[in-house]
């Protein structure tokens, strides 16, 4: 009988280098440990506590080195049958806003993970929150204009105002997840960051003036965005930006949209690799 083991919450400091300098995180992890038979808890926490210190007890060069250092520790543990890691932290990018150019401080949410299983794998990504609008609002909408329109125009020239105008939607807070196996360094945080707000109907700013607020309404209603056409535009998006990753690289993506006008959210997700995507859009 086999037995599964989890400890969350735990915090501590953790450094990490860059060229610019040195950034401190201070995470969440959770480790999960799965066990042949009933396991001595209290070694296995006192194990599972000195491996998270071990990990942390020096700088790492990127996240996801936590994770494999404390799956390192851990790998030796009489009994075991698999472990997993999590890290969760928020990780700040200064972003300037699209039209005055203002700094704005926008929080993420850093995710690096590991397996050991026979082998060690490792994940990273990010949690970002951004806009999509509705497509079938934004469709039915753009109908009921072009009648109204077609009262006072000529059709041709009801569909020459209709395209140079954003048409009016329902809009949501969207929260979106990707993960990318990787092996340490080969995957930037910054770069599934930028994946997942390119993906959205448009990003957010913490800090928008006027003329900010009105670009980023006017871009999310030129692009509505179903939550599955986030997810497939994510997926897309990281097969071309990591064209050198292999093919069994597993790739996880997660779209959310916080609904404004109906009681329920709408979720779409899909665990895959890098091979399939390629097999499927025939690049």
């Amino acid at each position: 009988m086999s037995y599964l083991t989890t400890y969350s919450g735990i915090q501590r400091l953790v450094e990490i280098e860059a060229e610019d300098g040195r950034a401190v995180l201070l995470p969440q992890l959770t480790v999960s440990i799965s066990t042949h038979g009933q396991p001595d808890t209290v070694a296995l926490r006192d194990a599972v506590l000195t491996a998270v210190d071990a990990a942390v007890a020096r700088p790492v060069r990127t996240a996801e080195e936590v994770p494999l250092r404390l799956l390192r520790k851990l790998e030796g543990l009489e009994g075991i049958r698999s472990a997993e890691a999590e890290m969760r932290a928020e990780y700040a990018v200064v972003r300037r806003t699209p039209v005055t150019g203002h700094t704005s401080q926008e929080v993420y949410t850093l995710l690096a993970s590991g397996r050991l299983e026979g082998e060690l794998t490792l994940m990273l990504g990010a949690e970002v929150t951004g806009i999509t609008t509705c497509p079938c609002a934004h469709e039915g909408i753009r109908e009921k204009a072009k009648r109204e329109l077609a009262r006072r125009f000529p059709e041709d020239e009801a569909e020459s105002i209709l395209s140079m105008l954003p048409i009016a939607s329902h809009n949501q807070r969207n929260i979106s997840t990707l993960m990318v196996g990787t092996a340490p360094g080969r995957v930037k945080v910054e770069q599934i960051i930028e994946i997942v707000e390119s993906s959205m109907s448009s990003r957010l700013y913490e800090v928008l003036k006027r003329e900010d607020e009105v670009e980023v309404v006017y871009r999310a209603h030129l692009n509505p965005n179903f939550v599955e056409d986030t997810v497939r535009s994510m997926l897309l998006r990281t097969m071309r930006a990591f064209p050198a990753l292999p093919d069994a690289t597993a790739v996880y993506a997660r779209s959310e949209s916080i609904e404004s006008i109906h009681q329920h959210n709408a979720v779409a997700e899909r665990f895959t690799t890098l091979g399939e995507i390629r097999r499927e859009v025939g690049e």
